[in-house]
């Protein structure tokens, strides 16, 4: 192979020949993403979220029975298990289950980087399947606030009284909903053994921390202000750079603000997780929130606030406390009933060093940073792990519920709901934007109760987005499809449109992208020895004059850390030249009893992954340099010797 050289102070540097780097999506960027990236010959997997979506098309359930929902009435002429509401909906009686990300290799990930805890629900899919042998990276709050949501899921499924039936999912006609064309993907969901087993596999780390990844790319968690842990990530190979930014938020809450500048110049940005309610504003929401509350307990109603046990809580409770002192409303309890409530009201106040300045502040005085540790302890707030569980004891109305699951298809949301439902004074209120208005309800209608949308979602919307892309400059965004159309209810809202000066790559579900990935510079380390043998002699270039000097070695890597040793003394005149063609080498393997197993273009052409399978070896082969990988030594000198074989000896 032949390199260009550079000398840099007291390390010396190579250029790497041209690669192609591969961005293939395996889930949805507007809300569960999966995306792998193949940089270097890395492959990364960038969050690993199933479609929570998929719940709800299944019959709602809970710890008690709820004759009303277990006596519906089955779809005629169709499969036993199907049945129909009184609004019309269908529903499938069976267990519940989740959509992977779909047509992963786990087999090629190396690694796999969390943003957010909302993330991270296919993980247990993932690392439980004997083909995955990579390593899962996540801020240490994300690995637990992700643990309890799933383990949360888990428990209320847990809680049914009787065993769902079991059914084949590929049964179910596609009209039912859109996710049953997607049959062969569905997975029952997992049981807590499961989850706690792969949790304890992955590997937390910290704000700024540099993962090395087999020395071939490096990549930084970074603050995305989004709730605690949240984070974006900044992949680096040489100097080629892509910024991951995912479920992202400028707004000032509890977490540390969103970090930029290290975003800043990057040759691709992957943009996902963009707000999916752009048309509601946090700050408004949280306003209609505590207006509902208020107005709703003024009349002697309840209020029902499905919500998942981590996450716009917080804040969504320490707003709502002010809003009722303020109407001078503080003898309403506030009742929280989750699974995993000790744990997730709990281990937000340890967690210091990933909030904002001021509740860290708090921390010195001493005080804790939320307000919710003293109101429990006052007994304004009370929390409990099933209404079963002491609820009855401080229950009186009028009170606010918080409580799950907020797909209102199992949990004591759905006991609740089914009790209140006839009394025309309460109130639901639904806050999470993953799970659609319509559909979530569409079980439980036609209701007295009074029922509100009022999605709390700190993403960044396409105004944000727009005003991010301008900022960090990046070469190429490469992002959904969704975002550069306005909604259909919105045609002439230009706000709700991303705009992009760079070039831009739409990546829709099950799509591959193939981007150039230009030179990079590979930099080795020189000895002592070397840095003092070299002859330094001023060049005259068109930057002016600049000292080089010849320097002769041998280029190693261990680790894929080059070093420079010392030169091999020559015993023989020839030397190899000349370009191996495609065709010739395929012809020579195959001869040889090594018949490649997939043979894959890379980048613009001229590039070519030669896949040996049986062997566990391949073969790069482009116009400059012929690289070859093999798990021993011995296959990779008999690949050297068939290369060797098809130059020119001089």
């Amino acid at each position: 192979a032949v390199y260009q050289r550079r000398v840099r102070a007291n390390n010396l540097s190579f250029v790497h020949p041209n690669l192609a780097m591969k961005i293939t999506n395996h889930g949805n960027l507007d809300h569960s993403c999966c995306i792998v990236v193949k940089l270097n010959n890395v492959h990364i997997m960038l969050d690993c979220a199933a479609n929570v979506a998929s719940l709800t098309p299944f019959l709602p359930f809970s710890a008690l029975q709820t004759p009303r929902l277990e006596n519906l009435p089955s779809v005629p002429d169709q499969p036993t298990c199907l049945k129909r509401t009184s609004g019309g909906m269908t529903l499938v009686d069976s267990s519940l289950h989740l959509v992977p990300p779909d047509q992963v290799d786990v087999s090629l990930v190396d690694a796999i980087l969390i943003t957010n805890n909302s993330q991270m629900s296919a993980l247990p899919f993932i690392m439980t399947d004997p083909e995955f042998h990579g390593r899962v990276y996540a801020t240490e709050p994300c690995v637990l606030m992700g643990r309890l949501a799933l383990i949360a899921l888990c428990k209320y499924i847990e809680q049914c009284p009787t065993r769902r039936a079991e059914v084949d999912m590929t049964t179910i006609p596609s009209h039912v909903h859109p996710v049953f064309k997607q049959a062969n993907q569905m997975r029952r969901v997992y049981n807590k053994d499961v989850i706690d087993e792969c949790f304890a596999k992955i590997t937390p780390v910290r704000y700024n921390e540099q993962i090395d990844l087999f020395g071939l790319v490096d990549c930084v968690p970074l603050p995305a202000g989004h709730s605690i842990g949240s984070a974006n990530w900044a992949i680096k190979a040489g100097d080629y750079k892509i910024s991951y930014v995912s479920s992202s938020s400028k707004l000032t809450n509890h977490t540390l603000p969103m970090e930029v500048i290290s975003l800043a110049n990057p040759d691709v940005l992957l943009l996902s997780n963009l707000s999916m309610n752009p048309t509601y504003f946090p700050d408004n929401t949280l306003n209609e929130v505590c207006n509902v509350v208020i107005s709703t307990v003024k009349t002697g109603g309840n209020v029902l606030i499905p919500c998942h046990s981590t996450g716009v809580i917080l804040d969504l409770i320490e707003w709502l406390i002010q809003n009722l002192n303020k109407n001078s409303l503080s003898e309403v309890p506030i009742i929280i009933v989750s699974p995993v409530a000790d744990a997730a009201l709990a281990h937000p106040d340890i967690y210091g060093e990933w909030l904002n300045d001021a509740k860290q502040a708090k921390l010195y005085v001493p005080e804790l940073p939320f307000q919710h540790s003293q109101l429990i302890k006052s007994k304004r707030i009370h929390h409990f792990s099933s209404v079963a569980d002491g609820m009855r004891e401080v229950y009186k109305t009028p009170c606010i519920v918080f409580t799950g699951h907020p797909s209102l298809r199992c949990g004591d949301a759905v006991l609740l709901l089914e009790n209140w439902r006839d009394d025309v004074h309460n109130s639901i209120i639904l806050i999470e934007s993953e799970f659609p208005f319509a559909t979530t309800l569409a079980p439980f209608l036609p209701m007295a109760m009074r029922s509100y949308f009022c999605p709390i979602d700190p993403s960044i919307n396409y105004a944000q987005a727009s005003k991010l892309i301008k900022d960090i400059r990046p070469k190429t965004v490469v992002t959904s499809p969704t975002y550069f159309r306005a909604p259909v209810s919105h045609p002439n809202r230009t706000d709700l449109v991303l705009i992009s000066d760079s070039e831009v790559v739409e990546l829709g579900v099950g799509e591959t992208a193939n981007l150039p990935q230009p030179q990079s510079v590979i930099t080795v380390e020189l000895s002592l020895d070397q840095l003092e043998n070299l002859n330094m002699q001023p060049l005259k270039t068109t930057e002016g004059y600049q000292l080089v000097s010849h320097i002769a070695g041998v280029l190693k890597a261990r680790d894929n850390k080059p070093s420079l040793g010392p030169p091999i003394p020559s015993t023989s005149g020839n030397q190899l030249y000349g370009e191996v063609e495609l065709e010739e080498l395929i012809s020579v393997l195959t001869a040889k009893g090594l018949t490649p197993d997939k043979i894959e273009a890379l980048g613009t052409g001229d590039h070519f992954l030669i896949s040996l399978s049986d062997h566990s070896s391949s073969i790069t082969l482009s116009p400059s340099v012929t690289s070859i990988t093999a798990h021993t030594g011995e296959m990779r000198q008999t690949l050297q010797r068939i290369v060797s074989s098809l130059l020119i000896s001089s």
